[in-house]
């Protein structure tokens, strides 16, 4: 349930982003963000097991920060 209330919260915080003129992330930011998850502990399989996401998909939300230290991106 966790995990889905987290995704509710970052489609949420997503829209405002939008909403707000910022930029959505590029297809190179993404990526860059997704090489900093794979080399973090909490990675695994494809998810962060601090807040359970999906990193293909939190990694394309502007809006989204990493769980383990959100200043990484």
């Amino acid at each position: 349930m966790t995990q889905v209330a987290n995704f509710g919260k970052a489609l949420v915080a997503e829209a405002g982003a939008i909403v707000s003129g910022q930029d959505p992330v590029t297809s190179e930011e993404q990526h860059q963000r997704l090489v900093i998850c794979m080399s973090c502990n909490f990675y695994d399989n494809g998810r962060c097991l601090l807040c359970g996401c999906n990193m293909d998909a939190k990694t394309g939300f502007r809006s989204a920060k990493c769980a383990a230290t959100p200043a990484k991106w």
